[in-house]
């Protein structure tokens, strides 16, 4: 979003904590004389909901409503975050794997702090220093203070199984308009189908290949999300 004369922000990192929870980054290195606020926020699980156009607004007012300098809003785009279990990123090195291979994951939307703090945990890591961050963010970390959490996450994946005997979300393909995608139940199967702009039909198994789960249209992103693990296809 872009905002009134260069410096009518104060520059800083802005975030809430309610769920969910929004953000706020500041770029003034851009053309012009003006601030440009990234704004963020209004997750939710991929494949789960399809309200791109419902969030956006409720992005936007929650920021004019706290940044009333905004003048324009210049972009949109969506994009996936992984998020662990406790909130921490993974870094380190990578688990069941070999000794030199190290991973900076699980940003949670906060990859520029956690990017900085990759730099320094893998460096001391990889020249062998002693460092006191190395076992709070170790990707085979375990927490019993997480269990409840993994718990109900795991629940929520075993809910999306029931997508198997559900009717489909269109009787047939020929009902699909061109542009988007739906369910069609063929049996005991489903079939992901799209039509294009051009009337041309694909169709392929809704069924993701990693856990099994029947994949949902992503309107904006024109895209098959899988509800369990956030896969785009």
């Amino acid at each position: 979003m872009r905002a009134s004369l260069r410096g009518s922000v104060t520059k800083a990192l802005y975030w809430d904590t309610p769920d969910p929870y929004h953000y706020v980054r500041l770029e003034s290195s851009g053309v012009e004389r003006h601030d440009i606020l990234i704004v963020g926020g209004e997750d939710h699980k991929s494949g789960q909901a399809d309200d791109a156009v419902e969030r956006f607004a409720r992005l936007e007012s929650w920021a004019r409503a706290r940044f009333p300098m905004i003048e324009s809003v210049e972009y949109r785009w969506s994009g996936e975050v992984l998020e662990p279990i406790d909130g921490l990123a993974f870094i380190g090195r990578n688990p069941l794997d070999k000794d030199n291979v190290y991973v900076a994951t699980g940003d949670s939307g906060n990859g520029m702090t956690h990017g900085t703090i990759a730099g320094i945990i893998l460096t001391d890591l990889i020249v062998g220093r002693e460092t006191g961050w190395a076992s709070l963010y170790d990707p085979s970390r375990k927490t019993l203070r997480a269990l409840p959490a993994f718990v109900k996450e795991n629940i929520n994946v075993a809910e999306q199984l029931a997508d198997w005997v559900t009717p489909g979300e269109v009787d047939d393909a020929a009902e699909i308009p061109p542009g988007t995608g739906a369910i069609v139940r063929r049996g005991l199967t489903k079939v992901a189908a799209y039509k294009d702009e051009s009337g041309g039909l694909h169709e392929r198994s809704a069924v993701c290949p990693h856990l099994g789960c029947i994949v949902d249209w992503n309107t904006l992103e024109q895209t098959w999300d899988c509800p369990c693990h956030g896969s785009l296809i």
